[in-house]
């Protein structure tokens, strides 16, 4: 046998490597789209989804009688070894597919032919025994693959999404628990506003993550709702009789969910509105743990300089230049993802909104740009729990410090004092750039014991 072999389609043929897996129709994508270092290949999840679908469609179509036990069980054999994670190296079109999904579906769909051909004891390359589209594709369309293949993928990648946004919570729960007692100002636009406990604020935080999760994981379900069983614009033409129901109760037993078909398969076809509506969760996903970050930023800056009220985990040296700098790394990391998930959302929605007709042909950067994000924000937020908010510590004498100084304990003593004291009280500390606390103490107005039992009682929540 020679080194090479030559594939034909419709627009003639072209010479490939002899064991390649690929055939010419791959090869063509990928000399059009390669564009990027993104391959499908590099895609494990989505790569997973795509067999998952070949494979039942191709149980289905054996139980129905229109594709014979063998090529069924061969095709299905080299499915199960895809989705085992091998010959990753074969799927070598472009994740910025410019054909609407065509290439990447009949990469997988050459693949999963040859190498059922191997199985077989045959060479790559016979088609007339086993082709890529009239039995690997059969009762199928790049139409309704696709974006099914993207759903499931992207249903797999957002349970790790969610594990780390709820590891997140978690650890930020148990820093608000560490916390309970410790003092300190609650600021409102940059200025002192209440007093109020660390403990407080730690634990809103893991409140609006903890609503995150919950938001996320009810929009995730939409993603098992498929066109698969449409084919090309929904009517099903193309697929044997019986075939939408068969291939679901095998799609189900590979996936472990309750997938289902679009109540309306003109309306799945048409439209790639649940993409961007779990494109939309995880963008605010990414804002809410930018904005705590950023929180932490403020409020972790040196006491020297600034607020100095929390201390984060020294990880790594700040400068090249300034010795002894330590940055809030992990803080400034975090607002990054969350930029770069804003900006993938932005693509998605532009994707979604110019679908045409009976289908959206700009589905290969919608599912490129949405596991992006998933991944990235999901891998980023356990970081951040593990190596920044598990080990975060207070500084008390400097929280209490800054309350203390702080016009932000006006307001408490107004019941106990009386206003116009109070207000004297403010205006002697602007005048002598002195605290209220120390005013009111030489005056004999209140103790110090008092005041600490003052803003105890006054942070405490009330119903």
């Amino acid at each position: 046998m020679g080194s090479t072999r030559i594939d034909t389609d419709s627009l003639g043929s072209r010479e490939l490597p002899a064991n390649a897996l690929y055939g010419v129709q791959s090869l063509r994508g990928n000399e059009n789209f390669d564009i990027s270092s993104r391959k499908l290949g590099g895609s494990p999840i989505l790569l997973r989804a795509f067999a998952r679908i070949k494979h039942a469609a191709a149980s289905a179509n054996r139980d129905l009688g229109v594709l014979s036990p063998t090529i069924a069980e061969a095709i299905i054999a080299a499915s199960v070894e895809v989705q085992a994670g091998q010959h990753c190296e074969q799927f070598i079109v472009d994740m910025m597919d410019g054909s609407g999904g065509t290439s990447l579906n009949m990469n997988v769909n050459e693949v999963l032919a040859n190498r059922a051909l191997q199985l077989l004891g045959e060479s790559p390359g016979r088609y007339d025994l086993v082709h890529p589209n009239d039995h690997v594709n059969l009762g199928q369309s790049t139409n309704d693959v696709v974006p099914s293949a993207a759903k499931l993928a992207i249903y797999v990648a957002a349970d790790l999404l969610i594990e780390s946004l709820a590891q997140l919570g978690s650890a930020l729960d148990d820093r608000s628990r560490s916390f309970a007692d410790v003092l300190r100002v609650g600021r409102t636009c940059m200025q002192a506003a209440q007093p109020m406990r660390l403990g407080q604020a730690l634990g809103g935080y893991a409140a609006a993550i903890r609503r995150t999760v919950n938001k996320l994981s009810a929009v995730r379900e939409d993603l098992l709702v498929l066109p698969l069983g449409g084919t090309a614009i929904g009517t099903g033409l193309g697929s044997a009789p019986g075939y939408r129901s068969a291939v679901y109760v095998h799609l189900r037993q590979l996936v472990g969910a309750d997938v289902q078909p679009g109540a309306d398969m003109f309306d799945a076809m048409q439209s790639a509105d649940a993409f961007t509506r779990m494109s939309s969760e995880v963008r605010i996903a990414g804002d809410v743990v930018a904005r705590i970050a950023s929180d932490l930023m403020i409020l972790s800056s040196d006491p020297e300089s600034g607020i100095g009220e929390l201390d984060l985990p020294k990880v790594q040296p700040g400068s090249s230049i300034m010795p002894g700098k330590v940055n809030p790394v992990l803080p400034m990391m975090m607002q990054q993802v969350a930029f770069l998930v804003a900006g993938n959302h932005s693509a998605i929605s532009l994707a979604s909104l110019h679908g045409q007709m009976e289908i959206n042909h700009f589905e290969p950067v919608i599912i490129m740009c949405l596991l992006d994000s998933v991944s990235i924000l999901g891998n980023a937020s356990r970081i951040f729990a593990e190596r920044c908010i598990i080990g975060l510590e207070v500084n008390r004498d400097r929280s209490l410090e800054n309350l203390m100084n702080s016009s932000a304990i006006s307001t408490v003593f107004v019941p106990i004092l009386g206003y116009d004291a109070v207000a004297n009280l403010v205006k002697t500390s602007k005048d002598t750039r002195r605290s209220i606390i120390d005013i009111a103490i030489e005056k004999g107005l209140i103790t110090k014991f008092e005041v600490l039992k003052v803003l105890q009682d006054s942070t405490t929540y009330r119903d």
